[in-house]
């Protein structure tokens, strides 16, 4: 298999839906997706509607599981152990991936041959599915990623397994928000390879329950910060200010003109195309991330 994509999943449902019709219409790839749900309600039914509407063909297939997990980021690596695809990736419930997406991630992976991970742009919409803001990737230090915020999302984010199991580069569960960015900061750390792609890949769902910026999210990230060292803790504003500097080089705060067709809950015939407009580069409701 060329990927491995895990979601985990409980009590969304309805996303999931859009999430697993993302995957599955994905063409140009050979796709395994890892459904890694913690116990939610009615979802062996669930499943089943899932089988007849998506179900596999040659280069696709599905599975879908339901057993006790300890959170998120237990259920990602439990799905990771039990895939097989070269290259790796989580989805969240409330995310998904842009038609073609993954078919560009392949190539990128093919030209960008000595990296080991590779981060995409990604949309962010709201519950309707229109257009907030559009994030484009940028080059990371652990500095800022530990002092601040993780700009790069997991929805457009991938990794080649030999990479994970060579490091051993399974998810912390001792968070339960927060573990992508410590994940982040450690492979900077080490220095594993990491390239960027100027495509947009996912699309993320802003909505009241994501998980990081609710108290539980916000807590982890500040003890984050507290175990850093005083000098690294103490200049975060400088880090914050290389970081942004670095966007304002590298054009990552202009807009741009952007198209996009995404799956919506309850309209999942297929993508629904939105026109193309002029996508703002600011997260306004998270305007403190830069």
């Amino acid at each position: 298999m060329d990927f491995t994509i895990v979601t985990p999943s409980l009590g969304q449902l309805e996303y999931l839906e859009c999430c697993i019709a993302s995957v599955a219409d994905q063409q140009g790839i050979s796709i395994e997706h890892i459904v890694q749900d913690g116990g939610s309600a009615n979802f062996k039914e669930f499943a089943e509607t899932m089988s007849k509407r998506w179900p596999d063909r040659p280069n696709y297939r599905r599975v879908m599981i339901s057993e006790p997990d300890s959170g998120m980021y237990d259920a990602i690596n439990k799905g990771l152990k039990k895939g097989t695809g070269r290259i790796c990736a989580y989805l969240n419930c409330d995310e998904q991936y842009l038609a073609g997406a993954l078919a560009k991630v392949l190539d990128e992976f093919k030209k960008q041959s000595a990296i080991d991970i590779l981060y995409g742009g990604f949309l962010v919409v709201d519950q309707k599915g229109d257009l907030l803001t559009a994030q484009r990737p940028v080059k990371m230090f652990w500095q800022h990623v530990a002092t601040s915020h993780l700009p790069n999302f997991t929805c457009a984010t991938f990794f080649r397994r030999e990479m994970m199991e060579k490091e051993k580069a399974y998810f912390d569960v001792q968070y339960r928000a927060c573990a992508d960015a410590v994940w982040t900061i450690e492979r900077l750390k080490r220095g594993t390879k990491m390239g960027v792609m100027a495509d947009f890949i996912g699309v993320f769902v802003e909505q009241e329950m994501n998980l990081g910026v609710k108290k539980e999210g916000l807590a982890e990230a500040d003890a984050i910060r507290r175990r850093l060292h005083p000098c690294v803790r103490s200049t975060a504003f400088l880090w914050s200010l290389v970081h942004r500097l670095r966007k304002l080089l590298g054009g990552k705060y202009f807009p741009k003109k952007v198209s996009y067709d995404i799956f919506r809950k309850g309209d999942l015939g297929k993508r629904r195309h939105f026109l193309e407009r002029w996508a703002s580069p600011f997260w306004v409701s998270r305007l403190r991330m830069g």
